[in-house]
């Protein structure tokens, strides 16, 4: 993407909170974006998180402490097109946090300014920052809510102010637990923060942030609606909630239990699925989207809890619980205190092993629901044994020896999987350990190495690079994966819609660029190849965070010792340095800086030619001998229209494509879940081990379908 296809020049709300120690109007009216840098100035044109970035680095201003921002696709209010990114030095690793929601926050937000920046720290007791309809602002004293959880804070505003959106932090952010997050959205919140942005946004001082703006309008686009709503993946993850990923990790052997330390049958993911599917009562999603993925559960007391897959696994396998009612009672004091669930997964699990270890004293912990929600307070009260909790799971697994049990990247709470992309991804990341940002979705559950090609071309894919759990390539794919989810971030579009979109073959790399890139009067952008433009600006974005987090004097080079023997094998750390333009230390080299600016960004590296994949399966057969009886099995959709466990006759030497082929004839109801044109639609497993689609089935085989795509708020 060049500059010439930018047309208007962002506008920020900067606020000095530390000039502001008593409530009252604040006179100010949002700025243009400038800055004497030349690279900057054109990165931040962009708005969104490039926006966010540029005036971080821009050191001709008054450095911000926090900074909210929305994108192109939010302000024109395209479909699944509402996130807002919230940028901050993240208390607990040092380096520069990024985190994004949904709700009508963004789309407020755009109606006043493309982004609003937090300086300094108001004095104000209880302080509530309101934007109002007209764009003007005032800090608002509401000394009741100090101490209070996101939903009193929700009541208690909008009782004063009337319709708005909220972004406000709970008790943990008001007294500096470095992993606190931020809720934003209505009595079922949506919540925001690895890193700690709750922490940063109580530095502020402020307990609250209401905009009562008017959102903006959402976009008339069918087409693109149209697309998200033929997606059979967007569809699977709507009907499962993300929590049909308890089946498709069990499937594939990744569900672990008691700190990640030992996997789970298969049959505790399809309970736990099974639990969700029961207990879920109202969905929920991003403002705009026709495929929304949040659940809203009933546990067992009668009380609702909204949840996402990864942090009922934190809450739940991990430390030793099965049901989901469980992780569910967890999640709700987590929600209540403003704490991340996975970074207090984490700390629980090792909290529990330093007690089995005798390491620290007290009642074991693994599999006791009541002392774990005990402990969650005593974490956000910094008392008992949760103090020694309090700065996180990687300083608790440093000073209590327990380095060889801990799963951390880059100073956050990670998790083993059998992807090395994963594996990797989690490790080099420049914004931090989160899925959605770091896991190929090229390589997830069903994706074919056609279909990965494709994507991925002009670049070669080695042999074996579509294996997710062979290094080969997996450096240059998880940096094309990180670059395109940085840029996806800078337009506000859903990265998980936009996975869907493009692993179901719905729309190609060039033409979602189209869509999300085009100016605000419909022109073109300024490219033969918008997709490889998209890419330019994702790894500018990700360039400018190695940057910042290099300033900040923040150790780059992590590689931690549960994931460093697969980091050194061919194709895996070396490979990604390579590609991204970093040197051995993780820093990027002089050939990269001298780049910043220019397309060399995603440029081809090395002399690897692709490897060209040997077509599509034909799901033909050998036969001969008596028929074969098998057993087709799925979640969310497909279990429902195979009627949960659905027996397939076929003929001696099938293939797993002759099986869903047949599949689909038997169940037609299916069939949008098993095929699509040439190509399979699910990743098909066996024992936990993945299959191609040329491999041969047996009789008695019991075949696992997976539709879900890891990733998102998961």
């Amino acid at each position: 993407m060049t500059p010439s296809s930018v047309e208007r020049i962002p506008q920020l709300l900067d606020i000095d909170l530390g000039a502001w120690n008593a409530p009252g109007p604040i006179q100010l009216t949002p700025n243009s974006w400038a800055s004497p840098e030349p690279h900057l100035q054109s990165i931040g044109n962009h708005s969104g998180p490039a926006l966010g970035m540029a005036r971080f680095l821009d050191d001709s201003q008054p450095a911000p402490a926090l900074i909210l921002c929305v994108g192109d696709a939010v302000r024109r209010g395209l479909p699944t097109a509402a996130r807002v990114s919230i940028l901050a030095p993240s208390p607990l690793t040092g380096r520069l946090a990024e985190g994004q929601v949904g709700s009508e926050l963004g789309r407020r937000l755009a109606t006043v300014a493309d982004a609003l920046v937090l300086r300094g720290r108001t004095r104000v007791e209880g302080a509530v920052l309101h934007v109002g309809p007209a764009g003007e602002v005032e800090l608002l004293s509401m000394p009741e809510l100090c101490g209070a959880d996101p939903v009193r804070t929700l009541d208690v505003v909008v009782a004063r102010l009337g319709a708005c959106a909220l972004l406000r932090c709970g008790l943990a952010g008001e007294r500096g637990i470095p992993f606190a997050n931020l809720a934003a959205g209505g009595r079922t919140p949506s919540f925001v923060g690895r890193g700690g942005l709750g922490a940063a946004f109580g530095a502020t001082g402020l307990k609250a942030l209401a905009i009562s703006a008017p959102p903006v309008a959402g976009g008339d686009d069918e087409a693109l609606t149209r697309a998200l709503l033929a997606s059979p993946r967007l569809q699977a993850r709507a009907t499962g909630g993300t929590l049909e990923l308890a089946h498709a990790f069990a499937a594939r052997g990744d569900l672990r239990e008691r700190g990640y330390s030992r996997r789970v049958e298969s049959q505790v993911g399809a309970e736990l699925a099974q639990d969700a599917q029961d207990a879920a009562r109202e969905r929920h999603g991003c403002k705009g989207c026709p495929t929304p993925c949040g659940w809203v559960f009933e546990r067992g007391d009668g009380r609702r809890q909204g949840a996402h897959f990864s942090a009922v696994y934190a809450l739940g396998t991990n430390l030793g619980l099965t049901g989901l009612n469980d992780a569910l009672r967890l999640l709700e004091v987590c929600d209540r205190l403003g704490i991340d669930a996975k970074e207090a997964g984490a700390c629980m699990a090792l909290c529990a092993h330093a007690v089995e270890d005798g390491r620290i004293g007290g009642a074991p912990l693994f599999g006791d629901v009541d002392a774990l929600a005990a402990l969650l307070d005593e974490l956000a009260g910094r008392t008992g044994r949760g103090a020694l909790l309090s700065r996180g799971a990687a300083e608790f697994a440093r000073s209590h020896g327990l380095g060889a049990r801990a799963y951390h990247a880059g100073g956050e709470a990670a998790r083993p999987e059998s992807s090395l992309a994963a594996v990797l991804g989690q490790c080099v990341s420049a914004r931090g350990a989160e899925p959605m940002r770091t896991f190929p979705f090229l390589l997830g559950d069903g994706a074919q190495r056609a279909r990965i090609e494709s994507l991925f071309a002009p670049f070669p894919l080695p042999e074996h690079g579509q294996d997710a759990r062979h290094p080969a390539g997996k450096g240059r794919l998880v940096w094309w994966h990180e670059n395109l989810v940085a840029a996806l971030d800078v337009t506000g579009f859903c990265a998980f819609s936009a996975a869907g979109l493009l692993a179901d073959g719905l729309l190609d790399l060039d033409q979602l660029a189209q869509l999300l890139i085009a100016s605000a009067d419909g022109a073109a952008p300024d490219s033969e190849r918008p997709g490889t433009a998209l890419l330019e600006l994702g790894g500018q974005l990700v360039y400018l965070h190695h940057l910042w987090n290099e300033r900040a004097g923040v150790a780059l080079d992590d590689r931690p010792a549960w994931a460093s023997e697969s980091l050194a094998l061919d194709g895996m750390l070396e490979e990604y340095r390579e590609w991204r333009g970093l040197d051995q230390d993780g820093r990027p080299t002089a050939e990269s800086r001298a780049a910043w600016g220019r397309s060399a960004a995603t440029r081809p590296r090395g002399d690897v030619r692709p490897v060209i994949g040997s077509g599509e399966p034909t799901g033909a057969s050998t036969p001969g001998g008596p028929p074969m009886m098998i057993t087709l099995t799925g979640w969310g959709p497909l279990q429902a229209e195979l009627g949960g466990m659905a027996p397939i006759e076929l003929p001696q030497g099938a293939t797993v494509a002759a099986a869903l082929r047949a599949g689909a004839l038997a169940f037609p109801g299916a069939a949008p879940w098993l095929w699509q044109g040439d190509q399979p639609i699910p990743a098909v497993y066996r024992g936990g081990g993945r299959l191609e689609p040329e491999d041969p089935v047996h009789d008695g085989d019991t075949l696992e379908l997976v539709v879900a795509v890891s990733g998102g708020s998961t």
